[in-house]
């Protein structure tokens, strides 16, 4: 007997979630490391994306330690996976293993992503980059959920995930 669609749903989604993680491990940044995975309807990987300074910026350690250059200058890894994907998003899923900010989720629903998959943190404290982004990220959610964005993590597959819920 094989697995029923909701299964393969969160089997894929688990597979997806550990390439963002493996993802953001190429982040040169040594407190937050984020990764994001744009994957189509086919199951297909279109973009990866982490979080780093654009191409060509010096990137070095001493400008990621001081925290005004580093924010001056980062790429989060959900708009450098939109900007890397060789062309258009839309109806696209992209997995990411932290909670968007309102600038990654306007480049989201702007750029037609039509499901966005987070990674399932039941019960896990809140990490310190969550509770620095804790307002902007709840922006985030209500702006993807006025656009009607599937917002869900890999616990729970399509259903809605409210930050004020826990």
């Amino acid at each position: 007997m094989g697995l029923s669609d909701d299964q393969m749903t969160r089997k894929w989604d688990e597979r997806f979630m550990r390439l963002a993680r493996h993802v953001a491990m190429w982040s040169k940044d040594p407190s937050t490391k984020v990764g994001a995975v744009v994957v189509d309807d086919k199951r297909r990987v279109i973009a990866v994306g982490y979080n780093g300074f654009p191409r060509g910026v010096d990137d070095s350690p001493e400008r990621y330690a001081d925290r005004p250059t580093k924010y001056a200058h980062v790429v989060h890894a959900e708009l450098n996976a939109i900007l890397n994907a060789p062309h258009g998003v839309e109806g696209c899923t992209l997995y990411v293993t932290l909670e968007p900010c309102t600038t990654c989720a306007k480049a989201i629903i702007q750029s037609g992503i039509r499901r966005v998959v987070l990674p399932d943190r039941e019960g896990e404290p809140k990490s310190e980059v969550e509770k620095r982004w804790g307002e902007d990220q709840q922006t985030a959610y209500k702006m993807m959920d006025e656009a009607l964005l599937d917002v869900g993590d890999t616990a729970h597959g399509d259903e809605d995930m409210d930050p004020e819920a826990s």
